[in-house]
């Protein structure tokens, strides 16, 4: 396996340091991130998923930690080799756009060619390559301003890519677009991991788009509090093996003898489904997560007591990801009943079964949003 491009170790970043309004952006972070990998900083507005993104590529200056970009360790660049790390190794890609009003599509696709001492016709020619492979050649000649938002947004990736870095940075890079225009722009950095093998690091909080990723980091707070890796692309690194659902459940079962099964299913799927501190709203969902296991409650009823307040008795999620629970649990409960008419029928194959179960285990990786 290839060694980490970007190893992150214990990085911290205050703002406002020693000040009233002194506050914690990132925590003890620690993650490490491979070569031709595609990764999303996932999490709700201000847990810090940006503020990662920006100390990675040099823009915010850390506390304390370290990031080490293969051998080398960010800090310990010379300002020449600095520079050189923004020019050609990396690419950024804004929500804002930022691209200069005053410029032609092609000239501001160009510019980070200037700053390599690129020869005038050179770059044009090479940003016309660029602005062909997006299929936006016929934009060359028009302002920034004659554009609509995911027009403006692929002249911004082409612009990131001009110099085909490695590395490409994404901030909510389509938080300003319609759903349409999303797409195209996810659809595009997919094609850059796959097709060009950039590292991609992407920051949304918008759960839509988890499923380009090879693995999600998820943020709270500050702080990393859950790591997921994708099951429906190849991963780069290397995974450990993880055991089977039943024998995760026999485990999980050792810490909680006291409960019976159905509760004890409960809990398992909860711990899986979620990431929930508070001990009330754990205990709330794993009641009606119960329920729904066992089919005493429709999946209606489910999705309006998990959306319901929890003034109101509910458990006080958001709708989406009621949403996405219960459809979850609808795929479990399809495929343990599928299971249980296999073994009652045909007792010798269902280990077999069982180890075609593996993905409801990655199924149960969802996260908390709210």
């Amino acid at each position: 396996m290839a060694d980490p491009r970007i190893k992150i170790e214990k990085l911290r970043v205050v703002y406002d340091k020693g000040m009233t309004s002194e506050m914690v952006a990132l925590n003890d972070i620690s993650l490490e991130i491979y070569p031709e990998e595609y990764v999303i900083f996932f999490g709700p507005s201000g847990c810090g998923k940006s503020t990662l993104l920006y100390t990675i590529a040099g823009l915010e200056v850390p506390e304390s930690g370290h990031i080490i970009l293969g051998e080398r360790d960010l800090a310990s660049l010379s300002k020449s080799e600095f520079v050189a790390y923004h020019r050609s190794q990396m690419g950024m890609v804004f929500q804002a756009f930022y691209l200069i009003p005053s410029l032609s599509v092609l000239d501001n696709v160009v510019l980070p060619q200037m700053f390599l001492r690129e020869r005038p016709a050179q770059r044009r020619e090479r940003g016309m390559k660029v602005l062909e492979r997006f299929e936006i050649d016929n934009l060359a000649k028009r302002l920034p301003t004659e554009l609509s938002g995911g027009q403006q947004q692929r002249v911004s990736i082409c612009r990131a890519v001009i110099n085909d870095p490695p590395l490409l940075f994404a901030d909510e890079p389509v938080g300003n677009l319609d759903s349409h225009s999303s797409e195209k722009v996810m659809d595009l950095l997919y094609e850059l991991n796959t097709r060009d093998k950039k590292t991609v690091i992407l920051v949304t909080h918008d759960s839509r788009y988890l499923h380009y990723a090879h693995r999600v980091f998820y943020l709270k707070d500050g702080e990393l509090v859950r790591e997921v890796s994708n099951p429906e692309r190849t991963q780069v690194r290397e995974e450990k093996v993880q055991p089977f659902v039943a024998h995760a459940l026999a485990d999980f079962a050792r810490f909680y003898p006291h409960l019976d099964e159905n509760n004890l299913k409960a809990k398992f799927l909860c711990h899986y489904l979620l990431d929930i501190k508070d001990e009330e709203i754990q205990e709330r969902l794993e009641h009606l997560v119960g329920q729904r296991y066992s089919e005493q409650i429709s999946r209606a009823d489910f999705v309006l007591n998990v959306n319901k307040s929890f003034a109101e008795g509910g458990v006080g999620l958001y709708e989406q990801t009621a949403h996405r629970i219960a459809d979850e649990l609808d795929k479990i409960i399809e495929e343990s009943k599928f299971v249980h008419v296999q073994f009652e029928h045909f007792p010798k194959k269902y280990d077999t079964l069982l180890s075609g179960l593996e993905h409801v285990r990655n199924c149960l990786l969802a996260d908390y949003e709210g």
